[in-house]
């Protein structure tokens, strides 16, 4: 079914295939095999004939489209690579359905055609380059300016394609996950994937997230024409979705993507929907956002409320009798535990999946003392590598379970020095691998009661570089390097679904859309300075911008904390105040770090801030459940909240904590007072003392080391009943 509508011909995908050909390029419309809505292919012609690569421009979700475009000569899309993409549930509302436009007017040799999908339309020009405009306002939210394929140095059916979209100065880009410089615009920064791999370089504390926010504010006349809060929200989220080694750099007037090996370019692009846009309340186009990317990329399960609390852990319990005083110990002071830890080493050998049974003779004892006297979890630290001398290593071995050496086919030995001799990695991307090493971890701790599992070591990690050769049952490592946490979370995950348990993991990395499995992430082994505090806001705030929310930190960081320093007894207050305001609610570290080793009031205070976090359970459960619909932050950078407030855009160390509260942390040692800003379009009263400020203000504020800046948003109510009115601190 065809249309005419002035100089362009649009058509209703009805047919199986239908295509035109106009001056500027070859199109076709192709419904979808599995009976979606199909999606637009151009083809731009190239010195008269068509042969340049097809551009496959597919709908994805409400006001959202993926584009895939093969990169070998005469290639056809595949839907076979790895990626972080599902099909986002079908939609009934006609506005969101596919509408596919070919160029035919007579000189018309710019644009071969569009494709539009509710509020968003791409277009594409005669020399195939892609314009992203937001229906609804007519704005353009991303334009590429180039887009450079070559032939791989090392692969002869993979390529090196670099993609580059324009960009202004006044651009700000937000997410591309955790790093620790402190930054909370990209803008100006440059990364390596393969180095968010290197435990050399990273120390678990870069995860390359590919996934983007960007806002261009808009001009006086784009205000002045709209005259809708929404103008001030973010332009566009997006994900690009290559999962191999690669650069991304936010320059000035650019953002440049470049894949070293691929088979083709993916990536997904999504704006506001038309009803956001057109609302007074900015924060519903923002929230769209994340609504649009996790129905493309999976929602996170629901955090079992059992999880909500204080996590405790250290470097770290070395038998099942020092592991249980110091749980008895928290449990004869009343400090509330909702999870601890056992960390690694408690095998014999790696990849044993199980418990040394010398110094942990009787694990279901244990878990039923933890479990029942205590009402503690426990996790336990299961590692990725298989010893050769381990109980897994034989069938590993025969069933070629292992991450393979490309260039020779066999094994490779993966240089961890934590494996302690010659060392497998295995290979997740294989399901009978990832049903093979469950049945290994049911049969060592499962069996027992133990259902919460730390992915340590998930990079996987590597001193240096990813060894040359590396290759994985779906690609290189070139290729696909950057999924394996990905993969590998979907071992814990379909294991736990399978016996009806929740799906929750601590994992020390990431890929895009590992959140669909349950897989929290934690800012890596940080060092025990205030600095590394500061740069945990950052950090935080940019993962849970991409995607996964469930975030926290090594309270009180990981190397170098002496609980008998008095600079290091003021950190972990600090850090405590911080901990209590992030999603997941943890200490860490590589010393002692039971809060009855710290000085008299730190532990106090520290004991405090546990309890504190406590009573706000069904607060953080509230605001769990935001996560697990609509895919909602739960710490929020203040401008998400409040886009229309030009001030809070430049603001990096202040954030909203759930719907209701506002977090000022404190992190310069001995400081006691803090300058902040209160967004405008409420008032804000301090937890703590009651004292209420006017929003649109900046104001400094007494921070003594008993309290920190935490506001209630007062919008003319009283306490939200899920936020206990605070007693003195």
């Amino acid at each position: 079914m065809a249309y005419l509508r002035g100089a362009a011909i649009l058509f209703a995908v009805v047919f199986s295939v239908v295509s035109t050909r106009t001056q500027a390029g070859h199109v076709e419309f192709r419904r979808s095999e599995s009976g979606g809505s199909g999606s637009c292919m151009f083809r731009p012609n190239k010195d008269g004939a068509v042969e340049a690569p097809i551009i496959d421009i597919e709908p994805w979700g409400h006001d959202s489209l993926r584009v895939r475009i093969p990169l070998a000569s005469g290639g056809k899309v595949r839907d076979d690579l790895p990626g972080a993409l599902i099909k986002p549930p079908s939609t009934k509302d006609r506005s969101h359905g596919l509408l596919c436009e070919s160029q035919t007017e007579a000189g018309s040799r710019h644009l071969i055609g569009s494709t539009t999908n509710g509020n968003l339309k791409a277009d594409v020009s005669a020399e195939g380059l892609l314009t992203f405009t937001r229906v609804s306002d007519g704005k353009v939210v991303l334009q590429e300016a180039t887009r450079i394929t070559k032939d791989s140095d090392k692969f002869v059916d993979l390529f090196m394609v670099s993609q580059s979209f324009l960009s202004s100065s006044s651009e700000v880009i937000f997410g591309f996950g955790e790093h620790q410089n402190g930054h909370l615009n990209q803008k100006g920064l440059s990364y390596d994937f393969q180095q968010c791999l290197e435990y050399g370089h990273s120390h678990g504390g870069e995860v390359c997230l590919p996934v983007i926010v960007g806002h261009t504010p808009a001009s006086q006349s784009e205000r002045a024409r709209t005259q809708a809060a929404s103008t001030g929200c973010l332009d566009y989220g997006l994900l690009w979705n290559m999962p191999g080694f690669g650069n991304v750099s936010f320059q000035t007037d650019s953002t440049t993507w470049t894949a070293f090996a691929a088979a083709q370019l993916d990536f997904f692009v999504t704006v506001a929907s038309a009803s956001s846009m057109s609302s007074s309340n900015g924060m519903l186009a923002n929230a769209d956002i994340h609504s649009h990317y996790v129905d493309a990329t999976g929602h996170s399960p629901l955090l079992p409320d059992w999880a909500a609390g204080y996590w405790h852990s250290k470097n770290r319990y070395s038998s099942q009798s020092d592991f249980l005083a110091a749980a008895k110990e928290f449990h004869d002071r009343k400090i509330p535990v909702d999870i601890i830890v056992i960390d690694y080493h408690h095998w014999v050998n790696m990849g044993d999946w199980s418990f040394d049974p010398k110094s942990w003779p009787d694990p279901q004892a244990m878990v039923n003392t933890i479990q029942k006297d205590y009402n503690m979890n426990i996790m336990v630290s299961v590692w990725p590598f298989s010893n050769t001398k381990s109980t897994s290593f034989p069938t590993i071995n025969a069933s070629m379970y292992g991450v393979m050496n490309g260039s020779d086919n066999d094994y490779l030995n993966w240089p961890d020095p934590n494996c302690g001799g010659p060392c497998y990695l295995y290979d997740p991307t294989q399901p009978a691998a990832r049903e093979y090493v469950w049945t290994r971890i049911m049969a060592g701790y499962t069996k027992y009661g133990i259902h919460v599992f730390w992915l340590d070591a998930a990079e996987p990690e590597d001193i240096g570089p990813t060894p040359t050769g590396a290759a994985y049952k779906v690609g290189p490592a070139e290729q696909v390097g950057m999924t394996f946490p990905f993969y590998h979370s979907q071992t814990i995950h379909n294991g736990q679904v399978s016996q009806g348990q929740q799906p929750l993991m601590l994992m020390r990395s990431g890929w895009a859309g590992q959140q669909r499995y349950g897989g929290a992430l934690w800012s890596g082994d940080t060092q025990s300075t205030f600095n590394s505090l500061r740069v945990s806001i950052a950090a935080g705030l940019n993962t849970q911008l991409s995607g996964i929310a469930w975030w926290t930190t090594d309270i009180g960081g990981y190397s170098g904390g002496n609980p008998k320093d008095d600079q290091f007894n003021e950190l972990i207050v600090r850090w405590f105040q911080f901990g209590a305001t992030c999603p997941l609610f943890r200490q860490h570290g590589a010393r002692p770090t039971e809060p009855w080793l710290l000085s008299n009031q730190s532990y106090d205070l520290v004991v405090k801030m546990i309890n504190l976090r406590a009573s706000w359970k069904s607060y953080v459960m509230d605001a769990m459940q935001q996560v697990n619909k609509t895919g909602l932050p739960v710490q929020r950078p203040l401008w998400y909240d409040f886009p229309e407030d030009t001030k809070t855009w430049s603001i990096e160390d202040q954030y909203m904590f759930g719907s209701s509260m506002m977090v000022g942390p404190v992190y310069t040692y001995q400081a006691r007072n803090r300058t902040l800003y209160f967004p405008a379009g409420s008032k804000w009263q301090h937890y703590f003392t009651g004292t209420v400020y006017d929003g649109g203000e900046s104001k400094t504020v007494d921070a003594p080391l008993e309290t920190f800046p935490l506001f209630k948003r007062v919008n003319g109510t009283a306490w939200p009943a899920h936020i206990p009115i605070p007693k003195s601190i």
